[in-house]
């Protein structure tokens, strides 16, 4: 498969309207242990202290959008609470049933509430955040979509970053083999090589952000296959 197009016609089963609640709470814990072992979760929090740390911020408010369970913003708390730093996260997800699950998982954890956001409408007022973070979800939004949801997350927060997996043939068939090897659900078996497929290059997420507006946009990929946008958002 040479990967050279993005896949606009397969869809992953995580975007239906509804799922049933065991597959999706299985499907999910899959999700949180694939950021763990292959070191997204550390990825994130470490462009997150880089933005602090580079503004000398001791707080900040940050807003995740399309958040699946929360182990990200979970993950940002602990590194907030071990340095000192005070965090309010707010995590957010467009299905009720997602948000339910992440409500369970942060709950107890008084730096991060959970909300059902629409991440192409958002209701928040202009600069309501710090910082506006998406992980592993752009690739789920077509391109028109993803513009909007970049320009949403730019008007919201005073700084966007976006990380999700870069469309490549190692990044497909080590998702295939992770997936298959560690016999996952067969719903992640399914989504994990398809958000390969739908993911953009580097190249794709440029234009994206040009389309955006976010005229300051800096794009790269690092190892392995992490495809990551940084741009200011609102003034």
């Amino acid at each position: 498969m040479a990967l050279r197009a993005r896949d606009d016609a397969i869809r992953e089963l995580l975007d239906a309207e509804t799922i049933d609640e065991a597959e999706l709470e299985r499907n999910l814990r899959d999700i949180r242990f694939i950021n763990a072992v292959l070191g997204w979760r550390a990825y994130t929090v470490r462009g997150v202290a880089r933005y602090a740390r580079a503004r000398g911020l001791r707080a900040f408010a940050l807003l995740d959008v399309a958040s699946g369970s929360a182990d990200m913003p979970l993950a940002i708390a602990r590194w907030a609470a071990r340095s000192g730093v005070t965090a309010h996260i707010t995590a957010s997800d467009i299905s009720p049933q997602i948000v339910r699950i992440a409500a369970r998982q942060a709950a107890g954890v008084p730096a991060v509430r959970v909300e059902r956001q629409d991440a192409l409408n958002l209701s928040y007022p202009p600069a309501s955040f710090d910082l506006a973070l998406c992980t592993l979800a752009l690739h789920h939004f077509d391109p028109d979509a993803a513009v909007t949801l970049l320009r949403n997350m730019a008007r919201v927060a005073r700084h966007v970053l976006v990380y999700d997996v870069e469309r490549s043939r190692p990044a497909h068939l080590g998702a295939l083999l992770l997936t298959r090897t560690l016999r996952m659900h067969s719903m992640t078996r399914h989504d994990a090589p398809a958000s390969v497929r739908r993911a953009y290059s580097a190249g794709e997420l440029r234009a994206l952000a040009a389309r955006a507006g976010l005229r300051e946009a800096r794009v790269w990929v690092g190892f392995p296959f992490r495809l990551a946008l940084e741009a200011p958002g609102a003034a």
